[in-house]
């Protein structure tokens, strides 16, 4: 029987020879060696009679033989010694007399061979399916555990997820069952455990051990690219895959998942990868994540299936999870998911992996956090724009600053005050214009009148064509909500007569609006489908108040007997001769505001037609 005793910068190995042999970085090799100037077929060792001969594959950099470049064939004698890149290989055959093992290679420039590069053309990105901005908590996994048991269930196949949903090129990612309490496990896990937990050390105890300070530099070194690569990445999910593809620059990893944990405390899936670039799917243990969420600690396994024997999780041997090093990603004291490495290769890890991996764990944790924190105030951005569109400024301040609190979906405001104004004859002024030109003009027009109810703390609720809708008492209450309501009309009606006679000046027809207020109770919230929700209120109170605007002639204020008693006799109004408003069974008693008694301002001229007047002018 002959063997091969391999040593490179990953650790030594024997392999026993068959009849034919390939050495080579190719996966089908018989003896993969995963170093970027090694080809893919390198060479073969074969046994010819009773005579094992080595022989080279035209590689590139070439095969070495007891120090000399090999040319062809040779035979092998017990001892010999030949190099590929920078593993060397030494050659025994039983009944030879025995030889010490070569010494493990120590050169900084073999420990740092790089690995077979990452074909990023090929990987297939995986974007997190119903995650918003994750915030895990360390009490949660139970029921991610249960929940992967529930993935596991299902068969490994490619297609629609309860996880990822379906998509091309999308790999569904399982998980085994849970089956046992892990804190019965062997001794070896806790001791790799304890492996990752060493730092920096200072200077004048490291100057003396050129190893350490080859590991230490080694660990900053890759630190350094790593915060290269994906510093500037902003986007979770591409940052999530380039954090993989720098894992597997590092690390001999088979494939890699990254998980974070979601809003709901469950794990999902972010990216993942496979060095060959396939799309099979990718299979996770729980029992072993289990661990890792529990301990807040990683993990380095050599055989899996040996490791957590006493789980009986049969996924590690059907999935070929032999190797594993699995780390969390923690930002100070916060787990913010998980990231794991496996491979189907017996002991493919060693410690020094295991701390840098969990020291590269925690930079992208920091990265992964920054770029959440990022989302997060792009989405404040976003909603303190929306809200400040809707609400008055200073009130939209107090909203998102936590003072005041929307609550989503509909709740009842007892006391509500409903504006609604639209433009006279705008029906007939249309017939008349460019839509270019109109459209103008309405801009114009809204800018003003916004302007002025955001003046009196108003809610902008809608644009109705020509319309304006607006409330006071949702989602805000203040003592005097009917008051400023009416102040803001009276306002608006101001601000028209200017903008009218900026419109002569121009040559252009001027508006006229009419206005109706009414109060009462209302169910108010956030209406509409699951994706476009817009605050609104619905109910009767709304309805008689777009009644009352519609009787409204122009220049003319209506408000209602309810909104009346609620003004305190602050303004001057007339009574009018009530009318029949659709939907109520008896005359509507309504009022016609003529200006206030405690503020300058112009009095509201009365409506230039008759009463009543008909929405139809418009």
């Amino acid at each position: 029987m002959a063997r091969l005793i391999l040593t490179s910068p990953e650790g030594q190995q024997v392999v026993t020879l068959a009849a034919v042999n390939s050495l080579g970085r190719h996966p089908d090799s018989s003896i993969q060696i995963l170093d970027k100037i090694v080809s893919k077929e390198h060479c073969r060792i074969l046994l010819e009679g009773k005579t094992w001969v080595l022989q080279d594959l035209d590689s590139l950099n070439g095969t070495f033989l007891n120090g000399a470049r090999l040319t062809g064939s040779r035979p092998l004698q017990h001892g010999d010694e030949f190099s590929l890149g920078a593993t060397r290989a030494r050659f025994e055959q039983d009944g030879a007399p025995p030889a010490p093992a070569p010494a493990p290679a120590d050169s900084a420039a073999q420990r740092r061979a790089p690995l077979v590069p990452v074909n990023t053309a090929e990987l297939q990105p995986i974007r997190p399916m119903g995650v918003s901005v994750p915030s895990g908590h360390s009490g949660a996994f139970t029921a991610t555990a249960r929940k992967l048991e529930t993935f596991e269930a299902a068969p490994a196949v490619r297609g629609p997820s309860p996880v990822l949903g379906g998509g091309a090129g999308q790999t569904l990612l399982t998980a085994a069952p849970s089956q046992i309490d892990v804190h019965k496990q062997g001794h070896e896990i806790g001791t790799q455990i304890a492996a990752q937990e060493q730092g920096f050390r200072p200077y004048h105890q490291v100057a003396s051990n050129p190893a350490q300070m080859e590991a230490d530099y080694e660990r900053l070194r890759l630190s350094h690219e790593l915060s290269r690569e994906i510093c500037l990445e902003r986007d979770l999910s591409t940052l999530l895959n380039k954090i993989l593809i720098s894992m597997f620059r590092f690390v001999r990893a088979d494939r890699g998942v990254i998980f974070l944990v979601g809003d709901n405390g469950e794990l999902v899936p972010g990216a993942s990868l496979r060095r060959d670039g396939s799309e099979a799917p990718i299979s996770v243990s729980s029992t072993i994540m289990n661990h890792v969420m529990r301990e807040r600690a990683s993990v380095l396994t050599h055989d899996a299936a040996m490791d957590f024997a006493g789980s009986k999780g049969r996924s590690m041997i059907l999935n070929r999870i032999s190797s594993a090093i699995v780390a969390p990603l923690m930002h100070e004291k916060e787990i913010l998911g998980v990231l794991w490495l496996d491979s189907e290769t017996l002991a493919r890890f060693e410690n020094r992996d295991l701390e840098m991996v969990t020291s590269i764990a925690a930079q992208a944790a920091m990265f992964i956090e920054i770029t959440i924190l990022g989302k997060k105030v792009e989405q404040e951005i976003v909603n303190r724009e929306r809200f400040s569109r809707l609400l008055s400024p200073n009130v939209a301040e107090k909203v998102l600053s936590g003072e005041m609190v929307i609550q989503k979906g509909g709740q009842l405001v007892r006391d509500c005050t409903v504006f609604n104004s639209d433009i006279r004859g705008f029906t007939m002024m249309s017939e008349g214009a460019s839509p270019e030109a109109l459209v103008e003009m309405l801009n114009e027009y809204f800018e003003l009148m916004v302007e002025t109810l955001f003046k009196y703390e108003g809610t902008l609720d809608k644009f109705m064509g020509d319309g304006i809708m607006a409330l006071w008492g949702a989602p805000v209450v203040t003592k005097d909500d009917a008051v400023r309501a009416v102040e803001c009309a009276i306002e608006q009606m101001e601000v028209l007569r200017a903008f009218n006679a900026t419109r002569r000046a121009r040559k252009e027809p001027a508006l006229e609006i009419g206005i109706g207020i009414h109060t009462g109770p209302v169910v108010a919230g956030y209406i509409g489908s699951s994706k476009a929700l817009s605050y609104t209120v619905i109910g009767d109170t709304a309805n008689t108040s777009a009644r009352l605007c519609g009787a409204a002639g122009a220049g003319e204020i209506l408000v209602s007997a309810a909104t009346l008693e609620r003004l305190g006799g602050r303004f001057d109004y007339q009574e009018l001769p009530p009318v029949q408003l659709k939907g109520k069974e008896k005359p509507f008693r309504l009022y016609a505001i003529r200006r206030s008694k405690f503020a300058v301002s112009v009095a509201v001229a009365p409506p230039s037609s008759s009463r009543p007047p008909s929405r139809t002018e418009r």
